[in-house]
């Protein structure tokens, strides 16, 4: 099992400054090439501080000029925003600046508060999503392609550059439902995943339901599946405890604006409670959060799930010294036990 950090570039309030905020994530980024994870993965989100970072290509060029070997992915380029003849050049010129650790991940967003202000619904972000991934293949392998679709048509284009890993970066589609599953699948694309605050249930249920689309639609060889999830790793279970206030303040924040329900000031959204939030308890349990060897025993059960990356969401508060801390015992005290050939 592989190991990735999530960073999703989180502004709480106007005491901390857009320039700290990103010399903060560089920190974080430096510390995952050290430490050996995989990948790095960025966000896409636009209008809201929370996510502050509308262009996860641009971070991802920072990122790789920054480190030595860890791979650059974004989760996600939200598809149903680009126009596709421009992204495809994007993504091969990103490939070659980041010397190919390029890993592609879409979708078609999550937030309905951007849906609204963008002018799409989920029935269009879908078709766009479907088509503009056959665009963009089609430019990433062929010169002189051309398209006739629903929401995209164009004669013949050839997109400039053409990236440095062939046929194009991996790709991985975060999806939810089982139509987006098989229709992933079916193009061969990886997956990626989080159950949000959930229990641990969540990610077993959608494990055996992605393996059984999987055999419907005839795909022999296991799917790679990405899971993103929230943790921290405290000196103890205490420590780690008091540190799930943070991720009730996080998790406010993500539903209202996943329903377009937030109070939202100078991009800023109000933590205002929902109905259905968890208990600091509840966190604990659902997450991987506790002392290193609680973290380890809780990684253990996504690795014995077939598990193919676990990544790491580990900056959800506006402490950064501890999202530091916590992210160190991780590497030192947590990944060790998952090295190959290792079973300790």
């Amino acid at each position: 099992m592989d190991f990735g950090l999530f960073v999703p570039c989180h502004r709480f309030d106007a005491s901390l400054s857009v320039k700290e905020l990103y010399d903060q994530v560089l920190e974080m980024v430096k510390l995952a090439d050290e430490a050996g994870f995989n990948t790095v993965w960025f966000p896409e989100h636009h209008l809201v501080q929370y996510y502050a970072s509308p262009s996860p290509l641009m971070w991802m060029v920072k990122a790789a000029a920054a480190t030595r070997r860890v791979r650059v992915g974004a989760a996600i380029l939200v598809i149903p925003y680009y126009n596709p003849l421009r992204l495809a050049g994007e993504i091969g010129m990103a490939d070659i600046l980041c010397d190919g650790r390029l890993e592609i991940g879409v979708g078609r967003g999550a937030f309905e508060y951007e849906f609204d202000r963008f002018g799409i619904n989920e029935q269009i972000g879908g078709a766009r999503l479907r088509e503009g991934m056959e665009i963009l293949e089609g430019l990433l392998t062929q010169d002189d392609f051309s398209y006739d679709g629903a929401t995209c048509s164009f004669g013949p284009a050839t997109a400039v550059p053409k990236s440095l890993q062939q046929p194009h970066p991996p790709i991985w589609v975060a999806a939810r439902s089982p139509d987006t599953i098989g229709w992933a699948l079916k193009r061969g694309y990886n997956l990626l995943t989080t159950p949000w605050r959930d229990p641990f249930s969540r990610i077993k249920k959608h494990h055996e339901q992605v393996m059984q689309i999987a055999a419907e639609v005839g795909v022999t060889k296991p799917p790679k599946l990405a899971v993103s999830r929230m943790t921290f790793v405290g000196a103890t279970d205490g420590d780690a405890l008091e540190a799930m206030a943070d991720i009730q303040v996080s998790h406010r924040i993500f539903m209202r604006l996943f329903r377009n329900e937030a109070t939202v000031k100078g991009g800023f959204t109000l933590p205002e409670p929902v109905d259905d939030e968890y208990s600091r308890e509840q966190l604990m349990e659902n997450l991987v959060a506790g002392s290193p060897a609680t973290c380890v025993e809780k990684v253990r059960a996504y690795e014995q799930l077939g598990i193919s990356q676990f990544i790491l969401y580990g900056a959800f508060g506006p402490d950064h010294s501890r999202t530091m801390a916590s992210l160190r015992r991780f590497a030192e005290q947590v990944m060790p036990h998952f090295q190959k050939g290792s079973r300790a």
